[in-house]
């Protein structure tokens, strides 16, 4: 078996050419590239982060980083994932070392094709975000078309539910966004 740091190595090489994930320890997960009602998703909440922020609905200008975004686990592992969407407040993502702790939202959408992905998306990263203080959590769940927003609960290194509900329910966001997200726009999946 390949050692935390080697593992690292090997994965930091990959990432220059393929979107690769090291959350379960001593598995590299390398996947392919985001369908389409995913990708549209991601693009739909983008769009709505911007439209908020043009009209005036929320007072800040979100750093939003869409599948690009190298989130550390908060241990000493080295391991990582690359979220679908994080929202970073403003000051900090003008600065790289204070990025990852500026990340107010995460965004995770579940890729039905691959059950290991859907794990991951459902148990293991909501964990790991919890444990790092990311202080929402949003869950897109593709196959159940469905999405739960999540919140660190007081005085405590874990979520718990904010609201819950089927695509076309607006999402209403807390402060600090205070805006509602639509959902209606988002694409059913299909097998």
């Amino acid at each position: 078996m390949e050692s935390d740091d080697e593992l690292r190595a090997l994965a930091d090489r990959l990432l220059e050419t393929h979107r690769v994930e090291y959350v379960e320890e001593g598995v590299l997960l390398v996947m392919t590239p985001a369908g389409f009602t995913h990708r549209q998703i991601v693009g739909e909440i983008v769009s709505d982060f911007n439209y908020a922020s043009a009209l005036g609905r929320t007072e800040l200008r979100w750093g939003l980083n869409s599948e690009n975004f190298q989130w550390e686990f908060p241990d000493e592992t080295r391991r990582f994932c690359i979220p679908d969407l994080t929202v970073v407040h403003p000051d900090a993502a003008r600065d790289p070392e204070r990025e990852q702790e500026g990340v107010v939202l995460i965004v995770e959408i579940t890729s039905p094709r691959s059950p290991n992905t859907v794990f991951n998306d459902r148990e293991v990263k909501p964990v790991h975000y919890a444990k790092g203080n990311v202080p929402f959590y949003l869950l897109v769940d593709q196959e159940l078309q469905r999405w739960t927003l999540y919140g660190l609960a007081e005085g405590w290194p874990r979520y718990q539910i904010v609201s819950a509900g089927p695509y076309g329910e607006e999402i209403l966001l807390p402060p600090p966004f205070d805006f509602p997200l639509p959902t209606d726009q988002w694409p059913p999946y299909k097998p």
